[in-house]
């Protein structure tokens, strides 16, 4: 009688360790990217929720604009965007005004920088035209 020797116990090991999944450089890898996508998010974002809100109160100036002069339109304004610290001098908000119709704009631009070592890099410049027209 001849006896069948197997070796039903196959040591695997090397291959799972290279199935095992990500390694930690893997890992920290996505959180660098991760963490660099969600600085700019942070902040980049209120650039554009700045220039929103300064849309809307152009706007609605616009709807009061027959109770209100031009100068006290921009004084509300100015304080607005003050307020946003929107980075635009007084004498480029321009608003211009005809029978019935109002024009407000104001251009500017926001600078997205990284200090490094005390000294600010910029990475890009964002270029907002501020705009809105209307009857009232």
């Amino acid at each position: 009688m001849k006896t069948l020797v197997t070796n039903r116990h196959v040591d695997c090991h090397p291959r799972k360790q290279r199935e095992r999944g990500a390694g930690w450089l893997t890992i920290m890898v996505f959180l660098a990217i991760f963490g660099a996508v969600g600085y700019v998010g942070y902040r980049v974002l209120p650039f554009y929720y700045y220039f929103y809100e300064l849309q809307n109160q152009m706007e609605a100036a616009i709807k009061v604009a027959s109770t209100e002069t031009d100068e006290e339109i921009r004084k509300k304004l100015l304080v607005h965007i003050k307020k946003l610290e929107i980075p635009c001098e007084p004498e480029d908000l321009k608003i211009e005004r005809s029978e019935g119709f109002m024009k407000i704009q104001l251009k500017y631009s926001e600078v997205f920088y990284i200090t490094i070592a005390g000294k600010d890099y910029d990475i890009h410049r964002f270029y907002f035209d501020g705009y809105a027209e209307g009857k009232f």
